[in-house]
């Protein structure tokens, strides 16, 4: 008899909500299942959540291997732009998420020049993420970007045998970048200027093919995810509560945007992906539920757990 399916969610930006002052807006029914699910905390980011389903190694230490999975074949780092602001004797990062393409070739431009002593090409592979693409990686140890949004980055610096030349490097973007009229004109707009870039993304990764049956969702990394792994991908869209099920299925949600109708979005999903299979697991037509809730934990919900009282 074929073992019963195993669902797998992740949900980034729900952890804010999931603070205690926000968890008056989590629907009713969401609240109750959640009492009865078994828990476990974890503040790994996104990236590092879907990474390490498909990992065969525990993912350790600040980094990620996010530059593989952008640029397979190619040894390279990535150097995302990014605005680090100075918070009386801290530097502060945010990531920049609305650079146009005209902003950001006359960035690589004026950057390009710094990195020829270290035979690097720097190239976008979306508007506003961008690698270096390298002859050799550099001697250094660095930190995922994703973890360190909104926080200081004075111990996540480059560190190794090669850190005078990277941090040397870094100072001379940040002066190259430092009033440059692109910024001046994104200031003017209201708009975060783009006054460094983050290296990152040079951690080791090993595949794990085979783990997943079916994926479904529509963020960047997990299309690369499942161009490494050779696993069939649809778009969110396409997946319904009553279609035939099979194997370990994983379900990525688009970000909940605080900035939007995010209360609308989480009363969708829940009624039309999270209850339904809550309710197909009480009726044992799934064998187990995973949501994975990026820097907050996961929820891991068992046919019996779906009969508890409380």
């Amino acid at each position: 008899m074929a073992e019963k399916p195993s669902i797998t969610i992740i949900w980034p930006g729900l952890a804010t909500v999931m603070q205690e002052i926000n968890q008056s807006l989590v629907p009713e029914d969401l609240q109750k299942s959640f009492k009865k699910a078994n828990f476990k905390v974890s503040d790994n980011s996104f990236e590092h959540e879907l990474i390490q389903l498909f990992s065969t190694n525990v993912l350790s230490g600040p980094d990620l291997p996010t530059a593989q999975l952008r640029n397979p074949g190619q040894l390279s780092l990535c150097a995302d732009p990014c605005y680090l602001h100075a918070d009386r004797d801290r530097l502060l990062l945010f990531p920049i998420n609305d650079l146009t393409m005209e902003e950001g070739t006359q960035l690589r431009e004026s950057i390009q020049p710094l990195l020829n002593d270290f035979d690097a090409q720097l190239v976008p592979n979306d508007l506003n993420h961008w690698s270096i693409c390298l002859e050799s990686l550099p001697d250094i140890n660095l930190t995922a970007m994703s973890s360190l949004i909104g926080k200081s980055v004075a111990s996540a610096l480059p560190r190794g045998a090669e850190q005078n030349d990277w941090l040397r490097l870094g100072n001379e973007i940040q002066m190259a970048l430092f009033e440059h009229p692109v910024n001046q004109q994104r200031q003017s707009a209201g708009k975060l200027p783009v006054n460094s870039l983050w290296f990152w993304g040079k951690a080791d990764w090993q595949p794990q093919a085979n783990t997943w049956q079916q994926l479904y969702g529509d963020a960047a990394l997990l299309k690369s995810l499942a161009a490494a792994t050779s696993t069939n991908l649809l778009p969110m869209s396409e997946w319904k509560s009553e279609n035939t099920m099979t194997g370990q299925q994983l379900l990525v949600f688009p970000e909940l945007d605080l900035q939007s109708n995010w209360p609308q979005r989480l009363e969708q999903n829940t009624t039309q992906h999270i209850l339904p299979l809550l309710h197909k697991l009480r009726r044992y037509q799934i064998r187990q539920l995973n949501l994975i809730i990026p820097q907050h934990g996961q929820y891991v919900w068992r046919c019996w757990d779906t009969w508890k009282p409380w």
